[in-house]
């Protein structure tokens, strides 16, 4: 049987690099992956320039500006990449008879004391939640059967993780080295998720041919604070810091940005069970396993 045709735009990030990764390794895809520097979506041109031998395959759309505080600081650059970067996408799908996949964000939503359901209305609390709910409707409204993947807060991609692990390793590392013994971490509330568990999930879904909303996450919910004992734990920081939980007002800029994000948010991610579609994992699992690549050996005290 031969391969499903692949394009993966933003092949370099943390999202794009994993599914380009997962995707050469199945025997079910055969993926061509293009990073921002060799396919910038905002160019309408480049894009329908890749319509080639993409007829009943999928185009994976990862790029996407993700830094929120950089979207709030330039709109209209956000804007050009995340809305009308995924309109030139679209027009590439329809051109070249492939079918679209779209991963969302949770910061579409606003969160909440509760789970968040595929039928919980949206309530982006950023510009950039606000955009990528624009983009994705954008999808929804375009294609008649666009497959959108809306994904828990994650974490994966080694030096390309700009997100919370990515930025609190290093900070507590620094920490460590500078003679300090406590590490203040935030109580804010989420599910982190291994891009590579994303990924894979992901590309089942389209082996399936599925269609339609899902929200993917991993099983169970963390705090910041939880996320980092485990860190500390793994890489061996456990007798050299405490790491003590604050509120995550006191220290929401320094983990992620001053830009407002949800509190709480974790999604149920029902659609995905009750379909046994389901390829998820506890997060302690998964935090564990990435962060016994050797990337981090030079974190490792005594290694």
């Amino acid at each position: 049987m031969s391969r499903i045709p692949i394009l993966v735009t933003g092949g370099g990030g943390m999202l794009g690099a994993a599914f380009a990764e997962l995707a050469d390794a199945s025997p079910h895809f055969a993926p061509r992956v293009l990073s921002r520097q060799q396919l910038d979506v905002r160019d309408v041109d480049a894009v329908m320039a890749q319509s080639e031998g993409l007829e009943g395959g999928w185009i994976v759309h990862c790029a996407a500006k993700v830094d929120v505080k950089g979207c709030a600081d330039d709109p209209a650059a956000a804007r050009a990449v995340i809305v009308e970067g995924t309109r030139n996408v679209i027009a590439l799908a329809r051109d070249s008879g492939a079918r679209l996949l779209f991963p969302q964000s949770f910061l579409i939503y606003g969160g909440g004391d509760g789970l968040i359901h595929e039928s919980t209305p949206p309530d982006p609390l950023s510009l950039y939640g606000a955009l990528k709910l624009e983009a994705g409707r954008l999808v929804q409204d375009s294609l008649a059967d666009p497959l959108v993947v809306c994904m828990a807060g994650f974490f994966g991609g080694c030096e390309a993780d700009k997100n919370f692990v990515g930025r609190i390793i290093p900070a507590m590392h620094r920490a460590i080295r500078n003679g300090e013994r406590v590490f203040s971490v935030g109580d804010r509330v989420w599910q982190p998720t291994w891009t590579r568990d994303l990924a894979e999930n992901a590309l089942h879904l389209m082996h399936l041919n599925a269609g339609g909303l899902y929200h993917m996450g991993s099983h169970g919910e963390a705090t910041f604070h939880d996320v980092a004992v485990v860190i500390a734990e793994a890489l061996g920081w456990s007798d050299r810091l405490r790491v003590e939980r604050v509120s995550s007002r006191e220290v929401a800029g320094a983990e992620i940005g001053p830009e407002r994000r949800p509190d709480r948010a974790i999604m149920a991610c029902e659609r995905l069970r009750r379909e046994g579609r389901d390829l998820q994992r506890d997060w302690r699992a998964t935090l564990g396993a990435y962060l016994t690549h050797p990337y981090f050996d030079p974190y490792r005290f005594g290694a």
